[in-house]
């Protein structure tokens, strides 16, 4: 009797054990990201101080928009680009995906501060989402973006001015960024 009751514990706890296991084979898989070189490829490249021109460092205006704090997002690709086309500024085009890590820091740290809102008054915004399936599925793929988030400035007409693939280190990097873009033109 000692015996078949030991048993019958010893099968209790192997499929208690094994539960979560079959449980996790059923429900659908969900990707987990790995952390690339891509992901980190401006986080690591120092920017010195920000040369002395008026282009160097975005003038902070006291807008409505500015003191919010917020950047207004355009989330269509091809009204950013006429937008920017009929009012001669650039795109940056924020090339994200929902399960980032990396891009949701950008939009706590980078886009967040105030010198990079007072920037988006001067350009155009738009945020792609690379797994859409569609308009923004299509851009990442054109672009061949493999890692994100990746930052894609362009001009009016729709041409790749500068790209920056991972984690922009600091608000000045991101700056310098736009900054040599808007020379390139």
């Amino acid at each position: 009797m000692r015996i078949m009751s030991f048993r019958v514990l010893g099968t209790a706890i192997v499929s208690i054990a094994l539960c979560p296991v079959i449980g996790a084979q059923s429900s659908p898989k969900r990707r987990t990201p790995v952390l690339t070189n891509d992901d980190l490829g401006t986080a690591a490249r120092e920017v010195g101080p920000a040369p002395a021109d008026t282009e160097a460092r975005p003038s902070v205006t006291r807008t409505p928009e500015a003191a919010s704090g917020t950047i207004a997002w355009h989330r269509d690709l091809r009204r950013a680009i006429e937008t920017a086309r009929a009012e001669d500024k650039l795109v940056v085009a924020d090339v994200y995906t929902d399960w980032c890590g990396w891009c949701k820091k950008m939009d706590e740290k980078i886009y967040a501060d105030p010198a990079i809102v007072a920037l988006s008054r001067q350009q155009v915004f738009v945020k792609v989402n690379a797994e859409d399936g569609g308009q923004g599925q299509s851009f990442a793929e054109q672009m061949r973006v493999s890692g994100y988030p990746t930052t894609i400035i362009l001009d009016g007409n729709g041409r790749v001015l500068n790209t920056a693939k991972g984690y922009i280190s600091s608000a000045r990097a991101f700056g310098e960024f736009v900054r040599e873009a808007r020379s390139a033109r």
